[in-house]
């Protein structure tokens, strides 16, 4: 986190940044970059220098001197050759030309042959034909009034004289593109109101009646006060399915129960503000910048009165950081001019100048807001993963080192053949395209088609005060000459929910949301995102929008390249989600990663995003009206948005086939898949505008499936899946697949899936089992494939093969009396082996693990302050990802245990992991894992801090609601696994420890890490001298203290007397307990101790303890009863799955079933694919053969009316078809006519020239042997 002030540098290298803290609800989902293309440059990049000079003439004059001699040597030639060539015959020049002009006219019929047919947009029923079939979705009551107008009341208002704009430099055309790159950096804080409620009813109802359903469950509760908060906006005249109530009550929650008791409410959920906070920074090629700024931040902590941390930061410390982030040399800061900001307010240099020089130290001064930021405001949502600049991870293996991507102009549109659309007279027409953003200028130039702007925020104006709005907007629709948009003749509405202080309520938007629905919008961009998809009113909204025709798409997030890192709501399933990539089809690597979180523990995770698209220094409109550079997420989204807004536009003609879920088949079906990147990096590949129309354009409604085809064989698409291959025994592998309904709104399953193995390919060895949604809304549905190994393939080794056939079902359209179906095949190929040794198999606990969203989960890491909240599920495959892959390489088979301990046969596995748990522990687990060690199975615990008064001081504080937020649980739940741990005389301290040390001859680190408390005596036990950091958190010393015991290694005591066979070897299990995760942990890892972890399953499988424990062996660790305990009025039980609170008492939930799934009944198949890859063939039903798009030379963009020229860029060398969804074959039916005229008419030509050169006289014929001779001599003219 940095401090809260604002520098810029004047141009050269303009130079603006602010940070404060952050937040939820991303506007932008962004970690944009902004490279403005300005008329100077940086003298450190672009400016002339002597030496530079020299070179360019350098290299200019040996270019001439090459040219010359080039000519030299072709006048040579020509005049060896120059008598062949004048008898050249004229017959052989016509011939050519002929057969030229054939192959043109073979192209242009090719063309028109696969453009569909596009008619007159009036002549279909005007623009609204496109989305005919509207209706809200919760209509459920008879008091329910609609009015479906499009002409409502517009709330219009004029705009404040004290607007606060971002600064901006921009040119447009600029001459030089080596200017230096700036990074807009967007932070967010979520907070929850205090006293207001956001009260949802399950239909639409008037004002009056609404009042009249909160005065009827409020009567008989013990409120002193409530009252409906006004809404003033444009919603307010319609009817609604919330209301915002403020309550005052005597007795907690006797409200809140009366309102969720009335049967007219759904929901009563608290009212949430979000703050957003830009930040602009020079895009640098380090990625140092976090940890600089956290050196600095904690160097300089300090306490306030009421008991919160605060950073002062001096002003020479900020230079010495900023310089470092940067990677500047004393010179390049010598002309730095700062300017400050707070709050929206502008302060020039001398006035600061003159407040820090000023002697005033009383408590009269101002207090000086820009050097101090208070302990992060509630829920701080900014990522270290932001702070990256213009880094990519390198995916596809091209590059293996970052570096300084230059500001080199790119026009988006041309680089997606958006002109090739525009040429035939598709640009956006007839399309409503909604832009949730910042607002815009009525009067920007690049606008021609701006229908309606409207303000929900509690702001007086209407105009952006930012350029963030803008720039979206300027994305999808600008007609600007430099930065064109896809779609400028697209109906632009413009929804302000932000002020210019960066602040917006979840029921701006839920009333935004609905004013959408109601002005039957086509298209809606969200560039914002946050990790809470458990905020029930928005989600459901967004639901209520896709299921009423709205085509939504959102940004998935900035927080990459860690995985398990989506937002939402781009990972729900009928929403486009879209990732970000380079213009060099790398993945960018602030673009967010999944899997999805939603389903885990017992599942398993969607893949998104959906497509990706290019997100780096992508050209938009500023708020002057030229043109600047972003970078992130956000501007991935409204690539894709004005992308899905022309091709809806190409294809009015349709009618109501297209909707979010044909939409959504469409750009995956076509989408280019990226080499060398995995599924949730990717998704299904890079955007593809000239297919998806081709797609589009002759598109039957159907069911599809995402991802279309499973193959736990294919490496790098398939990862995780392909790393570890299926044996017996092994917990199930679970693939949840989307199913996409594009035949209507809502639909099911029928018949349940079947699985077809394949007997000559051995599919019998694979048991298959389903869990599916009952029904398909909004659009959309999963189908997770439970894959076994049958008792067939015990000992058997191959390749096993099938399908699972699933059909679709939906309600008839208007005009139809059948139900519409579609039947869909979903292959499957998987590795089996023989069932690995007990000891190299790995059970990961992932049921003991807790994150955000619900409640507030603090990090492992207390020193990351930019990002206080765990939310990235602990899994193996998302912030362990590393530790997994380690694993495998190791040797070692992982699997993941999402049910209880009781759920389990340990007699399987050598190790049980339990790494960074938050939940409690149900009595049968205890008394089973005791049980379990005595037969063999050996433990290996990796736990965290946990202290109350350190929890009790990480605390969320807001200052805009004076609202606190006290954490659920520490870094891990210790008093929890002291009790699941207690029967081995093992126990956790509630000391929070850091620092570095050696184990060896290795350097480790111990970040905020527990210790032992008390550990069995026979036990090895490392100690190590660490700081004290609870008493440097709580009182600001710094203490170091010796001999802290972190880590224990135990072999039980039954093992040492009494059964000792096979050289020593026992059949009791061992214990390992070590008090930090941190170092397995992704998100957390400073030096990673992979290593230890080797040598610690090393001892737990074989015994054997590695020399680097025993040479460090301290003292035992004596037994105590000062032991950690829970916190008083701590709120686990609203989100634990083990505990519940009943009559003020906190209790045990029964212990949950076991998971049992039965395998369905296999109807084999004698059929075998031959295909090597199983996805090869996989297409649409309805798609056409797709053919590559042409390569054309790139050519000055025009405004519009367009003249038909066309630009684009060739797809890269080596990409496919996303997911084998498209067919590639090189000919179509279409085309045979075409090839078949030209062949004839070759034909003809030869057999004329046959003829006429028999009837040459034999003199001229010498001539071939002039040409024979001359090829000897070496003198073979050139033609």
């Amino acid at each position: 986190m940095k401090p809260n002030f604002r520098w810029k540098i004047d141009c050269p290298g303009t130079m603006e940044e602010e940070a404060r803290p952050g937040s939820r609800r991303r506007m932008g989902s962004s970690a944009t970059q902004d490279q403005e293309t300005s008329s100077c440059s940086s003298p450190s990049l672009s400016s002339p220098s002597p030496l530079r000079e020299f070179s360019e003439k350098m290299v200019k004059d040996h270019m001439c001197s090459h040219n010359t001699k080039f000519e030299i040597q072709r006048t040579r030639k020509s005049s060896r050759s120059r008598t062949w060539r004048e008898s050249w015959r004229p017959e052989w020049c016509i011939s050519l030309g002929f057969m030229l002009m054939l192959c043109i006219l073979s192209r242009v019929t090719m063309g028109a042959l696969e453009a569909s047919p596009r008619g007159d947009v009036a002549s279909f029923g005007g623009e609204d034909t496109l989305f005919a079939a509207r209706r809200l979705s919760s209509v459920t009551e008879p008091e329910l009034i609609v009015n479906d107008s499009n002409d409502g009341p517009v709330f219009i208002s004029e705009p404040s004289t004290k607007e606060v704009k971002a600064t901006e430099r921009t040119t447009e055309g600029s001459p030089c593109g080596g200017g230096r790159g700036h990074q807009v950096k967007i932070k967010y804080s979520s907070s929850i109101v205090e006293n207001e409620y956001i009260v949802a009813f399950k239909g639409y109802y008037r004002q009056e009646a609404r009042e009249r359903f909160i005065e009827a469950a409020l009567n008989d509760s013990d409120v002193v006060r409530w009252e409906v908060m006004p809404r003033n906006n444009p919603a307010s005249d319609y009817p609604s399915d919330f209301d915002v109530v403020q309550i005052q009550e005597l007795r907690k929650n006797d409200g809140l129960d009366a309102l969720k008791d009335h049967p007219a409410v759904k929901r009563v959920t608290a009212q949430r503000m979000v703050i957003r906070h830009l930040h602009f920074v020079n895009d640098t090629n380090e990625d140092t910048s976090t940890d600089l700024w956290d050196e600095i931040l904690f160097a300089n902590i300090s306490e306030t009165a009421d008991g919160f941390m605060v950073y002062n930061i001096s002003e020479a410390q900020q230079e010495d950081g900023l310089h470092k982030e940067e990677g500047m040399d004393e010179d390049d800061t010598a002309e730095v001019d700062m300017e400050y900001e707070v709050l929206g307010e502008e302060y020039d240099k001398e006035k600061v100048k003159d407040e820090d020089d000023s002697p005033c130290s009383g408590k009269d001064c101002p207090p000086r807001v820009e050097r101090e930021a208070v302990w992060p405001a509630s829920r701080p949502f900014r990522r270290s993963s932001l702070t990256l600049g213009t880094a990519f991870w390198q995916t596809t293996g091209r590059h293996s080192s970052r570096r300084l991507l230059r500001a080199i102009p790119r026009q988006i549109t041309s680089t997606l053949q958006a002109d090739v659309l525009w040429s035939m007279g598709i640009t956006g027409a007839g399309v409503k395209v909604a832009v949730f953003d910042t607002g815009l200028s009525k009067s920007h130039p690049h606008f021609k088609r701006i229908k309606e702007r409207t303000n929900w925020t509690n702001e007086k104006t209407l105009d952006d005060g930012l350029g963030h709005g803008t720039f979206v907007a300027g994305v999808i629709a600008s007609s600007g000459k430099t930065c064109l948009g896809f779609a400028p003749d697209a109906e632009l509405h413009i929804y302000r929910v932000f002020t210019n202080n960066q602040v917006s309520y979840t029921s701006w938007f839920l009333d935004a949301f609905n004013y959408a629905i109601l002005k039957k919008v086509d298209v809606l961009n969200l560039s914002i995102g946050g990790p809470d998809f458990m905020d029930h009113p928005f989600v459901d909204k967004v639901w209520e929008l896709t299921a009423n025709r709205v085509i939504m798409v959102s940004a998935i997030g900035n927080d990459g390249p860690l995985y398990g890192t989506l937002n939402n709501p781009a990972d729900q399933m009928d929403v486009i989600g879209v990732g970000g990539i380079n213009f060099e089809d790398q993945i960018a690597r602030f673009s967010s990663r999944g899997m999805t979180t939603w389903e885990l523990p017992q599942g398993y995770g969607r893949v998104k995003p959906d497509i990706v698209t290019y997100g780096s220094l992508v050209q938009g409109s500023s708020m002057e009206g030229k043109c600047r550079q972003l970078s992130g997420t956000s501007v991935a989204s409204p690539v894709v948005a004005g992308a899905v807004t022309l091709l809806a536009s190409g294809v009015l003609h349709r009618g109501g086939i297209i909707n979010p879920a044909s939409m959504k088949q469409a750009l995956m079906a076509s989408a280019r898949r990226l080499p060398g990147v995995n599924m949730f990096e990717q998704g299904h590949g890079k955007l593809d505008l000239v297919k998806a129309y081709q797609v589009l354009s002759k598109y039957k409604p159907q069911a599809s499936l995402s991802p279309s085809y499973i193959d736990l064989t294919e490496c790098q698409y398939m990862w995780p899946y392909c790393t570890q291959p299926l044996y017996h025994g092994a917990m199930p592998t679970i693939v949840n697949v989307t199913i996409l309904n594009g035949m209507g709104v809502s639909g099911r399953i029928i018949e349940k899936p079947i699985w077809h193995p394949y007997t000559p390919q051995f599919g019998q060895h694979l048991n298959i089992a389903f869990t599916y949604s009952e029904v398909l809304w909004p659009w959309s549905g999963h189908l997770a494939v439970w894959i076994t190994v049958a008792d067939s393939g015990k000992d058997w080794e191959g390749f096993a093969r099938g399908h699972i056939s699933v059909t679709v079902e939906s309600p008839p359209e208007e005009g139809e009396t059948q139900p519409r179906t579609s039947h869909v095949k979903l292959p499957v190929k998987a590795k089996v082996i023989p069932t690995p040794p007990r000891h190299k198999r790995v059970l990961w606990d992932q049921f003991h693990n807790l994150r955000y969203p619900p409640g507030y989960f603090p990090r492992d890491n207390l020193r990351m302050t930019n990002d206080p909240l765990d939310w990235n599920a602990d899994h193996i495959h998302t912030n362990f990802k590393d530790m997994y892959q380690h694993l495998r390489n190791s040797g070692y088979y992982v699997e993941v245990l999402g049910s209880p301990f009781t759920c389990f046969d340990a007699s399987k596995y050598g190790t049980l992991m339990i790494v960074d748990p938050e939940e409690e522990y149900f009595p049968e687990e205890v008394t089973k894992l005791r049980r379990d060690v005595e037969n063999g199975l050996s433990v290996i615990v990796f736990a965290d801090w946990y202290n109350v008064s350190v929890m009790k001081k990480v605390k969320f504080y807001d200052e805009n609601t004076k609202q606190l937020w006290m954490p659920v649980t520490g870094g891990s739940n210790i008093p929890a696994l002291n009790y699941l741990l207690a029967s081995w005389g093992i126990s956790l301290s509630d000391g929070v420890y850091e620092g570095d040390y050696t184990l060896g001859d290795r350097d480790m680190y111990y970040a905020t890490g527990t210790s032992l408390a008390q550990f069995p005596q026979e036990g090895t036990v490392i100690r190590k001298n660490l700081n004290d950091y609870a008493k440097e958190m709580l009182e600001a010393e710094t203490e170091s203290v010796p001999d802290i015991p972190i880590l224990g290694l135990l072999q039980t005591r039954s093992a040492a007397a009494e059964n000792m066979i096979d050289g020593g070897q026992s059949h009791n299990g061992r214990l390992v307990v070590y008090g930090d995760s941190n170092c397995l942990d992704n998100s957390h890892m400073q030096k990673d101790c992979f290593w230890m972890l080797d040598a610690l399953l090393e001892f737990t499988t074989t015994g054997h303890l590695a020399g680097v424990f025993t040479s460090n062996a301290g003292a035992p660790v004596p037994p105590t009863t000062d032991l950690p305990t829970k916190m008083e009025n701590s709120n686990l039980h609203k989100h634990s799955k083990v505990v519940e609170h009943t009559l003020g008492m906190e209790q045990m939930r029964p212990l949950p079933d076991c998971p049992s799934l039965i395998p369905v009944t296999p109807q084999p198949l004698n059929v075998s694919n031959k295909n090597l890859n199983i996805h090869v063939g996989l297409k649409l039903l309805s798609q056409p053969e797709i053919v590559a798009a042409v390569k054309m030379a790139p050519v000055d963009v025009h405004p519009l009316p367009l003249d038909g020229h066309k630009s684009g860029q060739e797809s890269p060398a080596g990409s496919s078809n996303a997911g084998g969804s498209v067919g590639s074959l090189p000919y179509s039916p279409d085309r045979v006519p075409a090839f078949a005229v030209l062949s004839v008419l070759m034909m003809v030509l030869l057999v004329c020239y046959w003829y006429r050169s028999r009837h040459r006289p034999k003199r001229r014929r010498n001539k071939f042997r002039n040409v024979v001779m001359a090829a000897i001599n070496g003198r073979l003219p050139s033609v």
